[in-house]
């Protein structure tokens, strides 16, 4: 049976710290307060006794130089070495991040502390000051309940800020979409349904009709080759019976006052303009995400079929390294998506199971359970299979298949391997089988790579998924064309 720790929310490099420093009156504890001007920093040994009362820093270069020289006096009259000095503060905001970065580059250990555990750890929980707070983040971080995520630096932090960012953007979209819809109900009411005009809404046809002089009375006036010509240019099927079905349906609508219409269009026209930007900005993250994620462990998940690259992005960037990522009890419980659990009264004693916890990480639930829901309409057939059964018997399908999702991923990163259905795992099939398989999926996973222009660059030799592919060509002499 394997042995557990019962401390398994302590952070590991603060344990090693502690370990490899051996007493715990040669390490130095330096707990600090973030804030926009002043921080506030203490300093304290291993066994919380102070060593400097609390003090203020200015969030400034000079402020970075200022406390490691004090660090450094107090580490030569205590005989502390550089290397068992550590720093820790609450969640870094943007405003203090490159004090925090500053102290990294200088070979220090820079530890965060959750703000709400912070909390609980302060001897006076009816008042809230600076010092008070200090006191609270010094507990923590001497009770090694800090976390260094491996997704807050490196190539992750990057991939994590381009997903963000991007997310941002398709909210930014979204917004601007809702207001030309609102635009289009008085001017050309039902002219984004498809069913009345034939149009694709916000496609090349229906942007390029909006942006110009729209409403349902210049589409009245507009000869109907007129139409045809517009839409055959935006490359419209079957373009003149859209143009009459749009003509026709124009002549039927409620119109807006003539006295109004000028300063809607000019409204919506600039709406177009700003969703075109936003559409190309979002465009060009994604490749930008695609070539970053090509570089981490995180492109194995492109190859479970449901999943694309925002996706495996999103969770890979959430995540962080898969090397260095705590177990998996503690992942389902981070993303969200694992029922909160209460039982007492001994061994026949009564269990409640409630809701999800809110308290996790949002933005890494959402990937994962937009995962387990594209897994359920058009993923690998036992995971369909699963997913169908799970809903069958009243279940929470989506959180049941992120969580075996979660177990999947962990497993691809870690092992460096691609999705392969479960009667292919076995040892006593064949290669031939398993040769068959990566020819069937191997299209489906380099096209996911193409239509973000990523292709060449994931599988070049020195990626993941580049050296994965020279080792399958190689091992069952077959041939994965680009």
């Amino acid at each position: 049976m394997k042995k557990k720790n019962i401390f398994q929310n302590r952070s590991q490099q603060l344990l090693r710290l502690f370990e490899k420093a051996g007493n715990r009156l040669k390490m130095m504890c330096v707990p600090i307060d973030y804030a926009k001007k002043d921080h506030i920093v203490m300093f304290c040994n291993g066994y919380g006794d102070i060593l400097r009362k609390p003090f203020s820093v200015k969030n400034t270069l000079e402020g970075v130089k200022y406390l490691i020289d004090q660090v450094m006096r107090s580490c030569r009259q205590r005989h502390i070495k550089k290397e068992y000095v550590f720093f820790g503060g609450e969640d870094v905001n943007s405003y203090a991040e490159n004090f925090a970065n500053a102290l990294r580059t200088k070979g220090f250990l820079v530890a965060n502390v959750n703000a709400h555990d912070a909390k609980k750890q302060r001897e006076n929980l009816q008042a809230s000051t600076d010092r008070i707070d200090l006191m609270g983040i010094a507990m923590m971080l001497l009770n090694l309940r800090a976390k260094c995520s491996p997704a807050q630096d490196g190539i992750y932090r990057n991939l994590r800020t381009l997903v963000r960012h991007r997310k941002k953007l398709v909210v930014m979209k979204t917004e601007v979409k809702n207001r030309v819809h609102t635009l289009v109900d008085r001017l050309f009411p039902g002219f984004l349904n498809e069913k009345n005009t034939g149009i694709n809404p916000f496609s090349k046809s229906s942007l390029v009709l909006m942006e110009d002089r729209f409403s349902a009375q210049q589409i009245r006036r507009r000869q109907q080759r007129t139409l045809v010509k517009i839409l055959k240019r935006c490359a419209t099927p079957d373009a003149d019976s859209v143009a009459a079905k749009l003509h026709s349906y124009a002549a039927q609508v409620i119109t807006t006052p003539d006295e109004y219409v000028a300063t809607l269009q000019f409204s919506l026209e600039h709406h177009i303009k700003h969703y075109r930007c936003l559409q190309e900005n979002i465009d060009q993250l994604l490749s930008e995400i695609a070539l970053v994620l090509s570089q981490t462990q995180g492109a194995f998940l492109t190859s479970i079929k449901g999943v694309g690259i925002v996706l495996a992005a999103g969770v890979s960037s959430e995540i962080g390294n898969p090397f260095e990522q705590k177990p998996l009890n503690n992942l389902t419980s981070y993303s969200g998506i694992i029922p909160r659990v209460k039982q007492s009264g001994g061994i026949e004693g009564h269990t409640h199971t409630g809701r999800v916890s809110k308290r996790s990480n949002h933005l890494l639930k959402d990937c994962v359970v937009q995962s387990a829901f594209q897994i359920g309409l058009r993923g690998p057939q036992p995971l369909l299979q699963d997913y169908k059964r799970r809903q069958a018997a009243g279940q929470h399908a989506d959180f049941g298949i992120g969580r075996r999702f979660l177990r999947m991923a962990m497993c691809l990163m870690r092992s460096s391997q691609v999705y392969m259905p479960p009667k292919l795992r076995s040892p006593k099939i064949q290669m031939h089988e398993r040769a068959g398989h990566y020819l069937t999926a191997w299209p489906l996973l380099r096209d996911k790579w193409k239509k973000a222009h990523a292709q060449q660059a994931a599988f070049a030799k020195d990626q993941p998924l580049g050296q994965w592919r020279q080792i399958v060509q190689e091992l069952y002499d077959i041939k994965l064309k680009l």
